[in-house]
């Protein structure tokens, strides 16, 4: 009996074995994600922040990996493909996608998001209904966004503060529709690559540099081009985005949980934003930077001078690009 009986037991042991080895555990969703900018940079504090708080809110069931500086793909072929699958998330921004998208001129554009947080909040909030299906239809998710910052113009030997000081000048763009802007006004554009712009600059390849506060005091353009003019207009939004087909296996909790995070991140990074462009200022201006701020005056003229530009995003960006532009212009 006693032979028997162990028999027995050794018999359900070894059965409970095979099924606790046959009983999947919960899978796990990897998403690397695809980063133009370096590690240190004003856009990863809130990335982090995100990428940690998913991994909580899941449990670790997704895990969103970033490889920062380009160095799975570049910002240039980010959008295709994570559209096609083969990096699963990244980083674009308006700019990189306006040709396939073309009613991203208005968010490429010079001055088309506001400037202050709350109002780039509500913009992106009104806007988030216009973009997510346009993703869509390009088998993409739209997760969230950030801001630039506002525009500066970094010079070797002058202010920019009226459209006649533009003229003639050899400027340093960002996008076909920064460039289409600064001709209204005159002015040759330069595409040059952001790590060459400190050169440029020394070697008067370029006049100016059109940047933001982070990424000026970053690369230290001020050292060359001490001319530093504030123009109060955010500049070629970024959005991070994932293949649609990789995200929608994601279990709908996690999916309602990601979400949920990014609408947040999206409330978070202007505030942070503005903080760190602030501090980039002061930073240029304690290492002898010439900073200027265009009056209220002197925006107006500026806006009036690439003003030319609209009718042609208009005549491109189509009925989706009206949409857009319309909650634009309430700001």
């Amino acid at each position: 009996m006693h032979a028997l009986a162990r028999k027995f037991t050794l018999t359900l042991v070894s059965i409970a074995a095979l099924f606790c080895v046959a009983t999947p555990v919960a899978s796990q969703t990897k998403l690397d994600l695809a980063i133009f900018h370096p590690e240190r940079n004003a856009w990863t504090t809130t990335l982090k922040w995100w990428i940690d708080e998913v991994d909580k809110a899941t449990q670790g069931r997704v895990k969103v990996v970033p490889h920062f500086a380009g160095s799975l793909v570049s910002l240039n072929e980010t959008f295709k493909s994570v559209r096609d699958g083969a990096v699963p998330a990244g980083v674009t921004s308006a700019a990189a996608i306006s040709g396939q998208m073309p009613f991203m001129a208005y968010l490429e554009a010079m001055g088309g998001m506001p400037a202050k947080p709350a109002e780039i909040i509500a913009t992106t909030t009104a806007l988030r209904p216009i973009l997510e299906p346009e993703f869509h239809k390009q088998g993409l998710e739209y997760l969230w966004g950030q801001p630039s910052g506002g525009l500066i113009a970094m010079c070797r030997d002058r202010h920019l503060k009226s459209p006649a000081d533009w003229k003639n000048r050899k400027v340093r763009t960002a996008g076909r529709w920064q460039a289409e802007q600064l001709r209204s006004m005159g002015v040759s554009p330069v595409a040059t690559d952001p790590s060459e712009q400190y050169i440029a600059l020394q070697n008067r390849t370029i006049d100016c540099a059109l940047s933001v506060s982070v990424i000026g005091s970053a690369l230290k353009l001020h050292e060359v081009a001490p001319k530093v003019t504030l123009m109060h207009m955010p500049v070629n939004y970024s959005f991070y985005i994932v293949n649609k087909g990789i995200y929608d296996k994601i279990s709908a909790a996690d999916r309602a949980a990601i979400r949920k995070l990014s609408l947040e991140a999206d409330e978070r990074s202007p505030e942070y934003l503005a903080k760190v462009e602030g501090d980039a200022i002061a930073q240029m201006k304690s290492q002898k930077a010439d900073i200027y701020a265009l009056t209220a005056a002197e925006l107006s003229a500026l806006r009036k001078g690439i003003s030319p530009t609209n009718a042609k995003m208009d005549a491109e960006g189509g009925a989706v690009g009206k949409q857009i532009a319309a909650v634009l212009r309430r700001y």
